[in-house]
């Protein structure tokens, strides 16, 4: 099927430079999502007075951020837990399962850093490869098993934990512990040196919606004992996430969670990383790193994709074809997922990769 995609991407220099590429990034796509034929590549520049110029992260499209620290935070995912705090404000959310078949969150901030972020739990082995993709960020988290400590130390990021950084972070009264801590993470970052600012992702980002993917109302993807899932929400132009089943939202802003963009990423996983819960459940190691295929999903419809990433330095490019993926501006989920999980649409009438 001929798929037209017009776009227009933002790149950010010393000034706004706005490039309309609507037949460029035009790509042409068999009835599976694999061919790809680009166009004409011939774009006209318009500069933009540098007094009017808005720095965009580089992360999510967003105004601000674009140089500014980027801080990644570990969250919970069970219901003890929710409404979590300040996961609307993310430019990022990772989804990685942990033990036991329950998944948690990395969630990655840069647009804004918000003075209350959480829960804050525990870190686990595959953070580190999913994180370094951002170059050397702050971590947020509370605590780890202690042979997983040194391998922290050793990563390229600067430690934000609560065991160390206790006055940037507090218990609420609203929920139990160990799920009422928060971190002040505009607070915590300005307190720690080294931290590198966001860098050029190699992303692009276009308000213009996109058009040639298969309509998608709703989607939910399944692990063992977790599940996220989503509904299309045209006045609000995104996805209104769902976890477990019920109606997400921000305990900070009392709002839904709204995704812009959603990716599920079918990833080789580890069943046995060497490292276990103190009840004996084995934690996984997701591979983030090396290539596979993907459903994304923006503007009530989804696009069979594939993703590459050389190294854990290497940010991780999303292709439709032969084209890169031109995301939304606003927040992205990535679910990391292995083929064998029950990932499922409506309307279901495409095959998922893998099946």
């Amino acid at each position: 099927m001929d798929v037209g995609y017009a776009l227009i991407v933002l790149i950010m220099t010393k000034t706004l430079k706005i490039i309309t590429l609507a037949s460029a990034a035009t790509f042409l796509l068999s009835a599976c999502g694999g061919s790809t034929t680009p166009q004409d590549s011939t774009a006209p520049e318009t500069e933009v007075s540098e007094s009017a110029t808005v720095a965009f992260s580089p992360i999510s499209g967003l105004p601000g951020g674009n140089g500014g620290p980027v801080a990644v935070v570990k969250i919970d995912n069970v219901n003890p837990g929710r409404p979590q705090w300040g996961i609307s404000a993310a430019d990022m959310i990772f989804v990685e399962e942990v033990e036991a078949g329950l998944t948690r969150i990395a969630a990655v901030y840069n647009s804004t850093l918000p003075n209350k972020v959480g829960p804050v739990r525990s870190a686990r082995i595959s953070d580190l490869e999913i994180m370094e993709q951002f170059g050397t960020p702050l971590f947020a988290f509370s605590g780890a098993q202690k042979k997983f400590l040194p391998l922290i130390d050793q990563a390229n990021l600067i430690n934000g934990s609560h065991g160390l950084n206790g006055k940037y972070y507090s218990r609420q009264t609203d929920k139990n512990s160990p799920y009422n801590l928060t971190v002040d993470l505009g607070a915590l970052a300005g307190a720690l040196p080294g931290i590198s600012g966001a860098k050029d992702m190699g992303w692009t980002f276009s308000d213009i919606a996109a058009t040639g993917g298969t309509a998608t109302n709703s989607f939910s993807v399944k692990w063992p004992a977790s599940r996220v899932g989503g509904e299309w929400d045209g006045a609000n132009n995104a996805f209104v996430i769902a976890l477990d089943g019920k109606p997400a939202s921000d305990a900070v802003t009392n709002q839904p969670l709204f995704a812009k963009n959603i990716i599920v990423q079918y990833v080789e996983q580890l069943e046995d990383s060497g490292f276990q819960d103190k009840n004996g459940n084995k934690t996984p190691l997701i591979e983030s790193v090396g290539s596979g295929e993907a459903i994304i999903m923006r503007d009530g419809q989804r696009f069979e994709a594939t993703w590459t990433r050389a190294m854990a330095s290497s940010p991780t490019t999303y292709t439709v074809g032969a084209t890169n993926y031109v995301f939304a501006p606003g927040q992205t989920w990535v679910l990391y997922v292995p083929k064998t999980y029950a990932v499922t649409f409506d309307p279901e009438t495409s095959p998922t990769p893998g099946s």
